[in-house]
């Protein structure tokens, strides 16, 4: 039996050293098959149970930018640094190809926590579960009567709490996400005689890019 090369990578977020080895044929193929007889979905969860095996550390456990941070790493030794793809303009619905290196990605943002104070709230925040799960940023909302922390708090209960919140505390949280690390990366075409984009935000967004086109 074949011995696969052993690699070390460093989680961002958590500071933990993983170890992994490269996905193989067979694990390439479970992924494709589950993409071409079920739902784009259905691929991205098997890759997650993949690396799950791989990193033998549960992946629902992890931040999405550490998980970004895999995939990143697990492109790079299984297949290599460079990305070819092809897809259609939303827009004008013209083939567009495209080639990009996963190092040129890199981590944004440069605090793993942060502090806002508007409004009479002094918000603490934290590097999101999910950036599209806004509250998921939230560790505590203190104003000068109570303090509210979130550790205790169920999903949905976290989810409400911000939806009460004023809409300018939430846009200031929002920006202030930005400042916390995170991978985001926009990809620049011509199409249509007009200069477009296409932004990769989310992990599904890059597995899509790295193992699903």
């Amino acid at each position: 039996m074949i011995t696969l090369p052993v690699y070390e990578t460093k989680l961002p977020i958590e500071n933990k050293a993983l170890e992994f080895t490269p996905l193989v044929v067979k694990e390439e193929k479970a992924i494709a098959a589950a993409k071409d007889t079920g739902k784009k979905e259905d691929s991205y969860r098997t890759f997650l149970k993949i690396l799950a095996d791989k990193i033998n550390f549960p992946v629902v456990n992890l931040c999405e930018t550490d998980l970004i941070h895999l995939i990143l790493e697990m492109r790079k030794r299984s297949i290599g640094e460079t990305v070819k793809f092809s897809f259609n303009c939303p827009q004008t619905k013209e083939p567009i190809s495209i080639e990009i290196n996963c190092d040129d990605i890199k981590l944004k943002g440069s605090n793993k926590t942060e502090l806002i104070k508007v409004g009479g709230y002094a918000i603490h925040l934290q590097v999101p579960k999910k950036k599209s799960q806004l509250w998921s940023a939230i560790k505590s909302i203190q104003t000068q009567s109570e303090k509210i922390s979130f550790d205790d708090m169920s999903d949905d209960q976290k989810e409400d709490l911000l939806h009460s919140l004023p809409i300018i505390i939430k846009n200031e949280i929002e920006l202030a996400c930005d400042n916390l690390l995170h991978y985001e990366y926009t990809i620049s075409y011509r199409s249509g005689e007009s200069d477009r984009t296409l932004s990769l935000r989310s992990a599904e967004d890059f597995f899509t890019l790295f193992f699903a086109m």
